[in-house]
């Protein structure tokens, strides 16, 4: 699904998109960031490769009653770009705040790697 034009200016406007679109979050949205080929790793986890497998494991993630990344920082060069973010996120009436560094390739407007590392132990701990 290609992104609205304003929205794939670069890659950087297409991470910060992306990371905006977690915002409620609106999945179809955030899965319409996503290239075909995405390959997608938590790095405490098991990686990803194509859009259906991204995809569900992202729509059977939750269910989020809330969820919002603030980007404290991001830079860009070429086609990779770099975030700090906080992930906040209601999970199943938990509260989960969680930060996160995340990178990603960008081509063609879509993200087609995206890596997130975080502490696991920290996530499971505030879904207890």
């Amino acid at each position: 699904m290609p992104l609205p034009e304003g929205e794939k200016s670069s890659p950087m406007a297409a991470v910060l998109s992306f990371c905006g679109a977690w915002a409620g979050p609106d999945m179809d949205r955030v899965i319409s960031h996503l290239g075909d080929d995405i390959v997608y790793h938590n790095m405490p986890m098991e990686e990803l490769s194509g859009l259906a497998a991204v995809e569900r494991y992202l729509r059977a993630a939750g269910p989020f009653e809330h969820c919002a990344w603030e980007v404290r920082a991001v830079a860009a060069n070429g086609e990779h770009v770099l975030t700090e973010r906080i992930d906040r996120m209601t999970v199943r009436g938990r509260t989960v705040t969680l930060p996160v560094m995340g990178t990603f390739r960008v081509r063609g407007g879509l993200i087609r790697e995206w890596r997130d590392y975080f502490d696991l132990a920290s996530y499971l701990a505030q879904l207890a």
